[in-house]
């Protein structure tokens, strides 16, 4: 039971030590994420599409 009231009690610290980001970091952080999306995907479609071309013939 002790390691459950740490636990909580270590969630709660890190809810209120967190703050809201401001506009500024939140479309930073926007664009990063579908930077990383579009550069997975372009690399798995390219991957994907080599696959097809070299099992195909």
């Amino acid at each position: 039971m002790g390691r459950v009231k740490q636990m909580i009690f270590m969630w709660r610290r890190i809810l209120a030590l967190s703050s809201k980001p401001s506009t500024d970091e939140y479309l930073l952080l926007l664009r990063l994420t579908l930077l990383g999306f579009a550069l997975l995907g372009s690399i798995g479609f390219a991957i994907h599409m080599a696959y097809i071309l070299l099992t195909t013939r």
